[in-house]
């Protein structure tokens, strides 16, 4: 297959893809009595991708080995970047981490290595998605106590980075830019995105030496990629004014990719293939949980309709798949 290295994989494998990134924001962001269990003195990055080719451009993943409760385990990373989500990524992240179990297996000791799954989120919307596996069973409630031991117990971290999540951001200079300018790249309120763009530039003056020019590159690169509304000359002018002696340095990254023709291309151009893009997702998305819900009684007749419709029509449509009847369908597809 073809590369399918998006902004948001490039961005995620550089920043945390340093040991020392993962292991300060694991430090901050896993819960108290988890963190009393995991030693990140030991955290090691291993190689891997356990994510489906088909979900590449929507999904990062990385897998951390460490030490926990005394015992080898896995922290494993979810980056979720698509614009819209899915109701059964919670399925999506099981399987992966089962990937994991069987290439990790100790056959010798016929034990399988704990692993804590952590899903980050920087969506345009707050993520709405169950996650405990077992409140997506029918009828949970209602269920004898005796029949649940039947149902996996299994749940994710969430960090939610979106524009409506509620993470606080904290840590060392370095966690707290990556954060900042995952949220930076959501924000669409032009005078909200400036402010949020000379803290990011803030936190970027207290880098450490040897990581400085690496993460200038990799956020101006990100920033630049996802946004068509801002453009490396607002960046050098800000970066002036806040950055002052450290400033030349930005100014270098940018004429570096400048001559790379990595900053090249006509911003409408860029949107309108990325607006396309993502409507042809989402509709691919809705069809192919559709298809799975309603099965043959999903007609060629609604799928013709669902290819037409404007993006609010898809945008409630996959809001709603979990609870949506088919009578509803049709009533929303007229």
């Amino acid at each position: 297959m073809g590369d399918l290295t998006t902004p948001h994989d490039a961005f995620f494998k550089v920043t945390f893809g340093d040991k020392d990134v993962a292991q300060d924001f694991l430090k901050h962001y896993l819960p108290a009595q988890i963190a009393n269990v995991v030693d990140l003195n030991y955290l090691t990055k291993e190689n891997n991708s356990f994510v489906d080719e088909r979900f590449k451009e929507s999904f990062t993943d990385m897998l951390y080995k460490t030490k926990i409760n005394g015992e080898d385990g896995y922290i494993y990373f979810l980056f979720e970047h698509k614009s819209y989500q899915d109701p059964l990524v919670i399925l999506q992240l099981l399987r992966y981490i089962v990937r994991i179990w069987e290439e990790k297996y100790d056959r010798k000791a016929n034990r399988l290595p704990i692993i804590i799954p952590m899903v980050i989120y920087h969506g345009e919307s707050k993520w709405n998605v169950q996650t405990k596996l077992i409140n997506l069973i029918k009828g949970i409630d209602e269920l004898p106590e005796e029949t649940k031991k039947y149902i996996p117990v299994y749940e994710y971290e969430l960090y939610d980075l979106s524009p409506f999540g509620q993470v606080m951001i904290v840590g060392l200079a370095m966690t707290k830019v990556v954060l900042e300018v995952m949220q930076l790249v959501m924000i669409t309120d032009t005078k909200k995105f400036r402010q949020a763009m000379r803290k990011v530039l803030e936190d970027i003056a207290q880098l450490p030496e040897d990581k400085f020019e690496r993460f200038v590159e990799a956020c101006i690169t990100y920033i630049l990629s996802v946004r068509d509304d801002v453009d490396i000359g607002t960046i050098e002018k800000e970066s002036k004014e806040i950055l002052s002696e450290r400033s030349d340095v930005i100014m270098s990254v940018a004429e570096r990719l400048r001559n790379e023709g990595r900053l090249e291309g006509e911003a409408k151009g860029r949107l309108e293939g990325r607006l396309e893009g993502r409507l042809e997702g989402k509709i691919e998305f809705v069809l192919k949980n559709l298809s799975k819900k309603f099965g043959r009684r999903f007609t060629k007749e609604m799928k013709e309709k669902i290819q037409k419709a404007d993006e609010k029509t898809i945008d409630y449509i996959g809001e709603n798949l979990l609870d949506i009847s088919l009578e509803q369908l049709k009533e929303v597809l007229k």
